[in-house]
């Protein structure tokens, strides 16, 4: 959905199959993406239903936002007089007169018991991530490192194998929690099932995860420097040194890299902010000074405003760059008027990695969505690697020129480079004499053809294990 009329219009399609007392939650939606580049408003909501509860979410990381219209704030019995709950973040948002605007800030218990996910059996489950791998086979993709789930996550993945339904070779992420004293560290690492590689060729346990800061697309990226007035105003911020946060102290993530290091454990943290970058770094240091960490190819998962400091440092520690390009090319031009073009000229800069020796892949993060184009993270890999060569915005508009790489470059940071991150170089990512038979043949050269084709490649034929797992229909 690319706009508050299209978000109308869903709910008045979910009318028909929704339950009275059920409330309609909207699927997340980023407000780059809308045309109006704005929240819906209780009164746009109540357009679309009036006496059918309704819910837009706005979430990542430590920042909640959610647009309830009328019917759900009589549902969840909010009026103007409602308190704020005490000792927290929430916030009931009232205009200047006092009167309920429907926005509710981190609002925790005053909404959460009506918009509770309802139970996945593991047979849906599995089926639904089945049927996303087809999808990934559909646009050639044969590999993926699955970026954060949990132990049944790994199972479910073994079931797909056990059973010849796996269709993409997966290295699967294990998300670490909030485990950040030494003590509490060392318990979960130790708790695991599994140690870091287990597995074979199909599916292969991966590293260990924390999540540093937020997202820059919702103002909670930990930065360096302020957002600034303009951000702040999209945001919806009032702080002029605003800076976003980090989930975590310095010694907190220095525990947690400890354990899993002294468990034999590859770590990466989600990381969006250069200050988050700068926090990771100090944490690294400071166990590199104890036990050498070069080899364990720590990842920065997204890092998306390199700078030469940062860029250095990771590449004297060994560390891995790990981001998405289909994110400049959606929310690019959101970004550069809400933050200034000039802090959008590095933003998801490969090249400024790249130039200093660090290695990098380029991927979707995919979420949401099975279309490869449309989903709220595309994971078209010929859309990465057209942004990386054209740094071009939807809507054509360039940003930091000087961040482009060659055609070679972003054909290797989607295949030789990724396969790097997960320590498989020598096994796939490459089409070689005693390498894994995964392999897509493509519509179009990539490395020859007209760049604003490059974008619209689609492969005719995808292998994986030597047996065709997608073929294009006849044209």
């Amino acid at each position: 959905m690319g706009s508050i009329a299209e978000i109308q219009q869903w709910i008045h399609e979910q009318l028909r199959t929704t339950p009275a007392n059920d409330w309609i939650q909207i699927p997340r939606i980023d407000l780059t993406r809308l045309r109006e580049r704005r929240l819906p408003t209780r009164a746009e909501l109540d357009a679309a239903a009036s006496e059918h509860p309704v819910v837009f979410n706005w979430q990542y990381g430590s920042r909640q936002i959610q647009v309830l219209n009328s019917a759900a704030l009589r549902a969840a019995k909010i009026t103007r007089d409602t308190p704020e709950p005490v000792g927290g973040k929430s916030k009931i948002v009232k205009d200047a007169n006092g009167e309920l605007t429907g926005v509710l800030e981190n609002p925790g218990g005053l909404t959460a018991k009506y918009r509770q996910s309802k139970p996945v059996s593991d047979e849906a489950f599995v089926t639904a991530l089945k049927q996303v791998h087809r999808s990934y086979n559909r646009i050639g993709i044969t590999s993926v490192i699955e970026r954060n789930t949990n132990i049944e996550g790994y199972r479910a993945y073994e079931k797909l194998k056990t059973a010849g339904e796996l269709t993409v070779r997966a290295t699967v992420t294990i998300g670490f929690g909030s485990h950040n004293t030494i003590e509490e560290a060392e318990k979960f690492t130790h708790s695991l099932p599994f140690r870091f590689r287990d597995g074979d060729d199909w599916v292969r346990v991966g590293p260990l995860k924390i999540f540093v800061d937020g997202g820059i697309l919702y103002g909670t990226a930990y930065m360096r420097e302020p957002y600034g007035a303009q951000a702040n105003q999209f945001y919806g911020f009032t702080d002029p040194d605003y800076r976003g946060s980090a989930n975590f102290t310095l010694n907190q993530i220095e525990n947690m890299m400890r354990a899993a290091h002294q468990a034999g454990w590859q770590m990466c943290s989600h990381v969006t902010g250069d200050a988050g970058v700068d926090l990771v770094l100090d944490a690294l240091e400071r166990v590199n000074r104890d036990y050498s960490i070069k080899d364990r190819r720590y990842t920065l998962i997204h890092a998306y405003f390199p700078n030469p400091a940062a860029v250095r440092r990771a590449a004297a520690l060994g560390v891995c760059v790990d981001t998405q390009p289909a994110w400049f090319y959606k929310d690019g031009d959101a970004l550069a008027d809400a933050l200034g073009e000039a802090r959008l000229t590095n933003f998801i800069g490969l090249a400024e990695w790249r130039n200093g020796g660090v290695k990098i892949a380029i991927n979707s993060d995919h979420m949401h969505g099975i279309d490869p184009n449309k989903s709220l993270n595309p994971f078209n890999p010929f859309l990465a690697m057209y942004v990386a060569v054209t740094r071009r915005t939807e809507s054509g508009r360039v940003i930091g020129a000087d961040q482009r790489v060659s055609r070679e470059q972003a054909l290797r940071m989607t295949t030789i480079d990724a396969a790097y991150l997960s320590f498989d170089e020598t096994k796939k990512g490459s089409i070689e004499v005693g390498k894994l038979g995964d392999l897509a043949l493509l519509s179009e050269n990539p490395l020859t053809c007209e760049a604003e084709r490059i974008k619209d490649i689609l492969p005719l034929v995808t292998v994986v294990g030597g047996k065709i797992v997608y073929e294009a229909p006849p044209r």
